[in-house]
């Protein structure tokens, strides 16, 4: 088996209201469900069926879910409360029915992970408990993903 991925790349800002720690998590555990084979990652960008630069996006990363999408359409999703026109430009080229869910998408910021908290309870946010993982396996919890700690005068502190 396969364990959890280590996020190497630099702190992103909170999504739809998930913090940089979740959101990495939520990256986790997608990924830890692809490696092993328990999910599938399709081949080509759900929006535009390009094949190249590939990227999973989450809207919500208390889900262990993920669409496939090119790299420029992925940045674009996640600036379109910024950059509204671009995003929209993207809508007006690819969709077909208007029901598919990147219409659907809100382009003013929502804190989407407050919403699923107040619904569900704070439980919802500890999503390896919540997992789809085969019985019998055991996840590695050592690997999840927990905020940085910091070391002052030799005490420890969370930062």
């Amino acid at each position: 088996m396969k364990g959890l991925r280590t996020w190497r790349w630099g702190v992103t800002p909170t999504y739809n209201g998930f913090v940089f720690e979740e959101r990495v998590r939520g990256w986790q555990l997608i990924h830890f469900l692809i490696d092993n084979g328990w999910a599938e990652r399709g081949a080509t960008c759900c929006i535009s069926g390009q094949t190249t630069q590939l990227r999973l996006h989450s809207e919500n990363y208390y889900a262990p879910e993920g669409y496939v999408v090119n790299h420029s359409i992925h940045m674009a999703l996640h600036r379109r409360f910024k950059q509204p026109d671009v995003w929209r430009r993207i809508v007006e080229r690819y969709a077909v029915t208007g029901g598919e869910w990147f219409v659907q998408l809100p382009l003013v910021a929502e804190d989407v992970a407050g919403q699923l908290r107040a619904k569900h309870g704070p439980q919802i946010a500890d999503i390896f408990n919540r997992a789809p993982i085969p019985a019998g396996v055991t996840i590695p919890h050592h690997q999840i993903y927990r905020e940085p700690q910091v070391y002052v005068s030799g005490f420890n502190r969370v930062s």
